[in-house]
């Protein structure tokens, strides 16, 4: 298994530094066109010279620090399409890069969220009992009972479609950081009720240690191993439904792109058949969600 671990982390790695730095190993803008060479396969065309480690079209890192320095460039007026092009001519790699900024990074951060949220319902109800913890295990097996996929579909059906790019992306991320609280607040909430009445808790609660810091200091590290695992096993399924929103046309709308919205050419037939090379962003999120699915395996006792 080892082999298969250290492949999936090299796969992550990789997908995380195409989301940090999208712009850098991208030779062009996700938003060029080339509109003389629309679904244009991968290659190169016009006597395209490749320069590795150039500057070319200028850009700014996280939208702020200006950076000109690009890992590969092609000068004018030669292209490079290494994954094709879009109906616009738009290099596929390039948006290929730009749409993991989307998915691997404010996937995780949702995940993270939800599982803060998650790990203070869950070690509040657990330790103190009582009414917090009727309140908090009957509120949340409502959400349970819920298809919490379709409840996001239906929520974000409701908003105007006409929402901005960014409005629209923290409001999916964060209807799916709430609703993907629910199953690890319980599961967090069932091994707080198993572990504090344990020995080193007694022993801390005998000495005069408080709640707060009983559950700071021993409860909430015991955890953590949890919690990582449940956030390998959370980040997939954002991404998958950040991906199938878009994919219908309720997401994060051009000329953002994303994975989901790379795939909407593919509902045409004619794209299926005839440009394979337009199934990358599906790939992608194949590849992702399996490294993920990989890592959570071995990664704690309870991540199956």
């Amino acid at each position: 298994m080892k082999p298969a671990r250290a492949l999936a982390s090299a796969l992550l790695v990789t997908a995380c530094l195409l989301a940090v730095f999208p712009d850098f190993f991208s030779p062009y803008s996700p938003s060029r066109q080339n509109r003389e060479q629309p679904y244009a396969p991968p290659g190169r065309y016009g006597g395209a010279s490749l320069r590795w480690l150039a500057h070319g079209e200028p850009y700014r890192w996280l939208g702020v620090v200006p950076a000109s320095l690009r890992l590969m460039s092609v000068p004018e007026p030669g292209r490079l399409f290494l994954l094709g092009t879009d109906e616009f001519g738009r290099d596929w790699y390039s948006r290929l890069c730009h749409g993991a900024s989307v998915s691997l990074l404010l996937a995780p951060a949702a995940a993270v969220i939800s599982l803060t949220f998650a790990l203070v319902l869950g070690v509040w109800a657990g330790y103190r009992g009582g009414w917090i913890d009727v309140v908090v295990m009957r509120v949340s097996e409502v959400f349970v009972v819920l298809p919490w996929f379709y409840v996001v579909v239906a929520l974000r059906a409701a908003l105007p479609l006409s929402m901005s790019s960014s409005a629209t992306l923290f409001t999916v991320f964060a209807l799916l950081a709430v609703l993907g609280a629910t199953t690890p607040a319980r599961l967090f909430r069932g091994l707080v009720r198993s572990e504090k009445n344990a020995e080193y808790v007694v022993a801390a609660r005998t000495m005069g240690a408080g709640g707060l810091r009983i559950c700071r200091r021993h409860l909430v590290p015991f955890l953590l191993p949890v919690a990582f695992t449940q956030f390998l096993m959370s980040v997939p399924a954002f991404i998958i439904t950040e991906v199938t929103l878009s994919f219908l046309g309720i997401g994060v709308a051009e000329p953002t792109p994303t994975w989901g919205s790379m795939l909407v050419p593919l509902q045409q037939y004619v794209v299926l058949a005839s440009y394979p090379w337009m199934f990358a962003p599906a790939i992608a999120v194949i590849v992702v969600c399996l490294a993920m699915q990989v890592l959570s395996r071995g990664s704690g006792r309870y991540g199956d």
